[in-house]
């Protein structure tokens, strides 16, 4: 039974790994696009690497719990079509000895994930958005992204349409200036521009080419259909180059003062919960991210469970089956999770609670299943 035992949490864990492995890599994916932009725009390559470190334990928190549904369907699916199921069975072996082992390596990978979501994953976040700030002070031009708004000062909001390699020309310009209190004081849109960087005086210098301004007050329709990328406001002025200076430290500054609920580890969470009511203030989306945590890094047992009885049901050896079961039952599940994050503006619906239904239905159904399983 030793030797069984070994041989299931061997195969499991090895496929696991390499499941890992490469659905991590997915996941990465977006940071790496993101990363290679910045290095190209002259970012430190240590530093990047060093960010894409920081961001490895939130991107495990979700590849954890989907490797270990591969592994499960495809060990199980394989030992099922080779009968090793079957001929265990006739050994006296019950189907709750077979699975034990695979059931002991997920609960630590639980332990793991509880690790992972409580204090790794939003510590280090947090650290990778403050080295982001860093890279901004060295290198401001470093966090402009073609296609995306960047928020270059306290008071200046630009979108990049695109960015000439050689040259260093930014095209297709848009930006909106505003006072301390938010109102947007004047929008500019140029054909090109020019940005230099006084690290020493923190402070950009854009030089506009081809522009047109509106000086007059932009509506907040205006704003919503800038960050929307939707139409332009009256024209005021016009010209062929302008230079504008733009201070960028203020706004690193605070940045650094700032932490959302999730860069929080548990026990700063709690604490952030605490004070919060006593300012008489709604805390239901420090419940939600409390819960949406413990219910991530239990996912992996309610996927074990219910993946051992479809791949024992599979039948099949070929990976292909095994694989489209596993993304729908991912799919279900991250899907329920995201549902849940849009419900966190209407507390009043409990999305803290909604965010274990995945869970409990998966661990109940794959009970289910494999007691169904046990009698024959």
């Amino acid at each position: 039974m030793r030797i069984f035992n070994w041989y299931i949490m061997k195969n499991m864990l090895w496929t696991l790994l390499i499941a890992l492995g490469i659905i991590t890599f997915a996941m990465m994916s977006v940071h790496l696009f993101r990363v290679f932009a910045m290095l190209s725009n002259g970012a430190s390559p240590a530093m990047l690497t060093k960010l894409l470190l920081f961001l490895l334990p939130d991107v495990l928190r979700y590849a954890l719990p989907f490797s270990i549904l591969v592994a499960t369907v495809l060990i199980f699916s394989r030992m099922s079509a080779d009968n090793e199921i079957v001929a265990l069975k006739a050994s006296g072996i019950g189907i709750w000895q077979i699975t034990a082992p695979a059931l002991l390596l997920t609960l630590i990978f639980c332990a793991i994930g509880i690790w992972l979501g409580s204090d790794a994953a939003p510590r280090l976040r947090y650290a990778s958005e403050q080295m982001r700030w860093q890279a901004m002070t060295n290198n401001p031009l470093a966090l402009l992204e073609p296609g995306t708004v960047t928020k270059l000062s306290s008071q200046a909001l630009i979108r990049v349409g695109s960015r000439d390699e050689k040259t260093g020309l930014l095209k297709d310009i848009h930006l909106i200036e505003t006072d301390k209190d938010g109102k947007a004081l004047r929008e500019i849109f140029a054909e090109s521009c020019l940005i230099s960087a006084n690290q020493e005086e923190r402070e950009l210098k854009l030089e506009l080419y081809n522009f047109v301004i509106d000086e007059r007050p932009v509506s907040h329709d205006a704003m919503d259909a800038f960050r929307k990328k939707e139409g332009q406001s009256p024209h005021f002025l016009t010209g062929e180059s302008i230079s504008i200076p733009l201070e960028y430290g203020t706004i690193q500054d605070t940045k650094r003062l700032e932490r959302k609920l999730k860069l929080m580890p548990f026990n700063m969470l709690m604490g952030n919960l605490e004070w919060t009511k006593s300012q008489g203030q709604p805390v239901s989306k420090h419940w939600y991210e409390f819960h949406e945590r413990l219910a991530l890094a239990f996912s992996p047992l309610a996927f074990l469970l219910l993946g051992i009885p479809f791949g024992i049901r599979n039948r099949r050896s070929e990976t292909s089956s095994g694989l489209v079961i596993c993304i729908l039952m991912a799919l279900t599940y991250y899907g329920v999770m995201f549902l849940c994050t849009g419900l966190t503006e209407h507390p009043e619906l409990h999305p803290e609670f909604i965010i274990w239904i995945p869970n409990l239905a998966f661990e109940i159904g794959g009970l289910l299943a494999l007691s169904k399983i046990a009698k024959h």
